[in-house]
């Protein structure tokens, strides 16, 4: 029988206890710190930690009555959705293990109390087949231990959002044998990030790599809050085969990155692809002697999205900020004042005196205004 498995390990340790220990994420960060790569101080707390929290909190009774009420598949949207919620609620209020909050504070108090970014390590996460990207929470800026804390109970409880349960359904994957690990790093602050592309996701043939950058965090970009300028560059050299800038109101016309900069992710996706096998996707942040790796895993090319063909649905579940408050203007500014403006008309109109047909139509005329409204 082999040694328990930690609740938090290092990150630099912890592709030594495998992906149905750390998840996907972590191993590939921890392999990109043995490769040599910059990468943000941090630690990995293990799927050990996650079934302690369901033990403990006796929530697996919970998954499993919200989940066998009836089949996935025969759950309208709905009824899954609201499954999703009760189960995520559930997480959320209960307290992590006496252990495992020792271990995972224990490992913040070494980081000297810095400000972190926290993030999901699901087991099959990162794989060049499966693409959960955007499917489970990150958070950044975490300051603080009860936030820590509060923090992993909400990566934990976002392996169980409807999105996630539809998509892993999709791919014959058993829900309830899904584990989370949580990967925990210091979070670095720096004026540029970005992503960047071994080989275009669309098509796998073209000898191009994509790199994005914007303004800050690359969080921003990831949830869609700032459009990032975007460059295509030849693999065998890196030559610039096309640059196409944001959509911003500062500095539009001059490119965020420079030749060097280029250079350097270049460089980094050729390497990572020469050292792990594939051709990667890569997050990043900072320039020069600042460059420092976020993530990577395989690229998810259209060739590997055969029964993908939902998950864009299943993430819409999950709108950016940015489309979120879209929404809310369009309708505090605009749909609710029209709604109360034709409420009023309609209040407003005398049908004390109508004629049998002239009543009939006005009902008609107002069935079809509630029908549109609906």
């Amino acid at each position: 029988m082999g040694a328990a498995i930690p609740l938090v390990v290092p990150l630099a340790d912890a592709a030594s206890h495998g992906e149905q220990a750390v998840g996907g994420k972590a191993v590939n960060l921890s392999s990109l710190i043995a490769s040599g790569y910059r990468v943000p101080h941090g630690y990995c707390v293990t799927t050990q930690a996650y079934h302690r929290f369901l033990d403990e909190g006796d929530l697996r009774s919970t998954i499993q009555m919200e989940l066998q009420r009836k089949p996935m598949e025969s759950m309208r949207w709905e009824e899954l959705w609201d499954a999703a919620l009760r189960i995520r609620s559930a997480f959320l209020r209960t307290p992590i293990p006496a252990d495992v909050s020792l271990a995972l504070l224990d490992a913040y108090r070494e980081a000297a109390d810095a400000a972190l970014a926290v993030r999901s390590s699901a087991v099959g996460e990162d794989s060049g087949d499966r693409s959960f990207a955007g499917l489970h929470e990150s958070l950044v800026g975490v300051l603080g231990e009860q936030a820590l804390l509060d923090a992993v109970r909400i990566i934990w409880a976002s392996l169980w959002s409807d999105a996630a349960l539809l998509y892993r359904h999709e791919l014959a994957l058993h829900a309830t044998k899904s584990a989370m690990a949580v990967v925990v790093q210091r979070l670095v602050v720096t004026d540029r990030s970005g992503v960047g592309f071994g080989r275009d996701p669309r098509d796998a043939t073209r000898d191009v790599q994509i790199v994005e950058a914007v303004p800050g965090l690359c969080q921003d970009l990831v949830d869609g809050a700032v459009d990032p300028d975007r460059w295509l560059l030849r693999r065998s050299d890196g030559e610039i085969v096309e640059w196409h800038p944001g959509d911003r109101t500062e500095h539009a016309d001059t490119p965020l990155l420079d030749e060097d900069d280029l250079g350097a992710i270049h460089r980094a996706l050729h390497g990572i692809e020469d050292a792990f096998g594939w051709p990667p996707d890569i997050e990043w942040t900072g320039r020069g002697q600042e460059f420092t790796l976020l993530q990577a895993r395989p690229v998810t090319t259209a060739a590997h999205r055969e029964g993908d063909e939902q998950r864009e649905w299943y993430l819409s579940l999950r709108p950016a900020k940015s489309k979120l408050d879209a929404l809310r203007r369009r309708v505090v500014d605009d749909l609710i004042p029209q709604l109360e403006a034709e409420g009023r008309r309609l209040a407003d109109e005398p049908l004390e005196h109508l004629s049998n047909v002239a009543l009939a139509e006005a009902i008609d005329a107002r069935a079809a205004i509630h029908a549109r409204w609906k």
